[in-house]
């Protein structure tokens, strides 16, 4: 009788096994970024705003050029105030130049992400929709995975629920 228990719950657990499953799929999100539509427009509204900081900074560069070279020529017949109010004035340029230069990378990278940003949302909306409806547990990222064998690739899935041939 204890056989027969043990036998009917081997054979009980075997056939539950396959229904709990966990199912994992990767994705490789980058390859379905570029081929999004309208998404080309990012590196062109980014080369746009790259070289609006850029003539920001030679506007900058010239004020400070202007001033220094009047500065040069009208120093000796200055008051010490007025000199030094004036090079003040031009400290505060150098600093204002300086603070656009360190600043220009990581605008650059918050405005890629905030362009970025609406068609990441999509994706990720349409990963989870795949992984809904195909019963998926996990789908990884390629751009993260240091191995995978196993699973499937439903890159494909994910461009035919937004629409990317």
């Amino acid at each position: 009788m204890k056989k027969l228990i043990l036998l009917l719950t081997a054979v009980t657990l075997i056939a539950i096994a396959p229904a709990n499953a966990q199912k994992y799929g990767h994705v490789n999100s980058q390859d379905i970024l570029k081929a999004m539509p309208g998404v080309d427009s990012i590196e062109i509204q980014l080369k746009a705003y790259q070289e609006e900081l850029m003539t920001m900074g030679q506007e900058l560069l010239n004020e400070y050029n202007i001033k220094k070279d009047k500065f040069d020529k009208e120093a000796g017949t200055m008051s010490t105030m007025m000199r030094q109010t004036k090079e003040q004035e031009l400290q505060n340029l150098v600093e204002r130049i300086q603070y656009l230069q360190q600043n220009m990378e990581s605008d650059l990278q918050e405005k890629s992400y905030s362009l970025q940003q609406p068609f990441i949302e999509k994706i990720q909306d349409a990963i989870k929709a795949v992984a809904e409806e195909n019963h998926y547990t996990y789908i990884f990222d390629v751009q993260i995975l240091l191995f995978y064998e196993n699973g499937d690739d439903v890159t494909a899935l994910v461009k035919k629920k937004l629409g990317i041939n």
